[in-house]
């Protein structure tokens, strides 16, 4: 029985900072960048017109050199009392808002994810058990080329854009051989539970599961760098470095 694909996941990579290439307008980035002081000088404002407005509504009662007096301490009090609850109250959560706002994924990321998951291979296919190592080891492999491809359906058409799928299509090659080691090993465990040969084949597909997740990450930092810089040449050495980053399972031993 085939396991359901899951929903899809943003992709993978990059702080706040760098995702204001793709998510976010003037007002969510200020927030992220600067919410707590952004809500300072508002705080700061409207403590300095609520110290004003005192001195002004006491002209008369008091005279003048202890109306000033009473006026820069009203002003004083009043910046206190708004600008530290306006920062911490408002100022930071805004600005932790703001971040998380930036580092999920935009309506067109949404929707390449969903086009490479309803195009990606079932996570748990005949000869895996459900729940056990090997399966979970290839979900794992199965999720980060599903987000590999997804990132890459988000890149602006062009050299580098084809670069990346020539990419996955390397990447798809290199998956079907780990469900080949993901079914080795779980035949192999089952004759001789912890034997040396089921942990050779588990240490293979434990390096090739973090191979597909780092390879993925990489894809979508550099989809990040293509938002700001859509020469290819600017990113050239990166996705050479890609390429050598993938797995290379059918290199390795059999």
């Amino acid at each position: 029985m085939m396991a359901a694909k899951h929903a899809a996941h943003p992709p993978p990579g990059g702080d706040w900072r760098r995702r204001m290439a793709v998510r976010g307008g003037r007002v969510s980035h200020a927030l992220a960048s600067h919410g707590w002081l952004v809500f300072l000088l508002i705080g700061v404002a409207a403590g300095l017109l609520l110290g004003v407005a005192m001195g002004i509504s006491e002209i008369g009662l008091y005279p003048a050199g202890e109306l000033i007096g009473r006026s820069i301490g009203g002003a004083i009090a009043g910046v206190l009392f708004c600008a530290v609850p306006s920062v911490l109250f408002v100022g930071l959560p805004a600005q932790f808002l703001a971040r998380a706002y930036l580092r999920s994924a935009s309506p067109e990321e949404r929707g390449a994810m969903q086009q490479a998951v309803a195009d990606a291979p079932q996570p748990l296919p005949d000869g895996l058990a459900p729940g056990s190592w090997w399966a979970h080891a290839y979900q794992g492999c199965v999720e980060s080329v599903t987000a590999f491809h997804g990132v890459v359906r988000a890149v602006p058409d062009g050299p580098a854009k084809d670069w990346l799928r020539d990419i996955g299509r390397s990447l798809d090659a290199e998956l079907a051989e780990a469900l080949r080691l993901a079914r080795l090993g779980a035949s192999v465990e089952a004759g001789a539970p912890g034997g040396e040969a089921a942990r050779s084949v588990g240490a293979r597909l434990e390096e090739a599961r973090a191979a597909f997740h780092g390879t993925t990450e990489h894809a979508a930092s550099i989809a990040l760098d293509l938002r700001a810089e859509t020469r290819f040449e600017a990113v050239h050495a990166q996705l050479d470095q890609l390429a050598a980053q993938a797995p290379h399972l059918r290199s390795g031993p059999a």
